[in-house]
């Protein structure tokens, strides 16, 4: 919202209530009409007393009309996505497109799948990045989130040229589902049994 907007605003809040206030203060008879028409005898009536009025008049005029008919074109603030700026004219890059990319990140990492994922803009045009996952039980959090935080930063940096300042990890599940690319877990009971079958050979080999 631009400065004349915002002025044009406040004058059209200020009339209201003081309209408000002195229709309250009639109907509550704290005040008559009498009252009010004495004061408005005691405005100066002289040629520069209707000057100023009529110009301010005209002020007020002027801007309810561009109020009316010639709204401002909302700026674009990165709302809606990422602005960038250089000499030639601006890039935006859309917050479907910036979540499809985290999304792709995440889903080339086993272990994690995207739940959701959020962007947005400090006051100092920082990037920071909020994801929520699901991951197996078959991973270490603390190893799978900063892989996570790693890759995503560097996506960015190397398709959209854009710095991350954070990337927040929430582990919304854990789930028991298995992960292909991963090692199976180790049955402890096998490994004995294992070793326990080696060292017999052993024996019977000495023997």
């Amino acid at each position: 919202m631009k400065f004349l907007d915002k002025l044009a605003l406040k004058i059209f809040s200020i009339i209201i209530f003081v309209i408000a206030i002195s229709v309250i203060l009639l109907i509550t008879g704290i005040i008559s009409v009498d009252m009010i028409l004495d004061k408005i005898y005691e405005i100066p009536t002289g040629e520069t007393a209707i000057q100023v009025t009529i110009a301010t008049l005209a002020v007020l005029m002027l801007l309810a009309i561009k109020g009316l008919f010639f709204a401002s074109k909302p700026e674009n603030t990165g709302k809606d996505g990422i602005v960038l700026e250089n000499n030639s004219g601006k890039l935006v890059i859309s917050k479907e497109s910036l979540e499809s990319l985290i999304a792709s990140v995440i889903k080339e990492i086993p272990g994690a799948e995207t739940v959701s994922s959020r962007t947005i803009l400090d006051k100092n045009k920082n990037l920071i990045i909020f994801v929520t996952a699901i991951v197996s039980k078959d991973v270490m959090l603390k190893d799978i989130s900063n892989e996570l935080q790693t890759k995503i930063k560097e996506t960015m940096k190397k398709t959209a040229d854009l710095e991350v300042k954070e990337v927040n990890i929430r582990i919304k599940n854990i789930t028991s589902k298995k992960v292909k690319g991963l090692p199976a877990p180790t049955d402890e009971k096998n490994v004995e049994e294992k070793n326990e079958d080696m060292e017999k050979d052993e024996k019977e080999g000495d023997e």
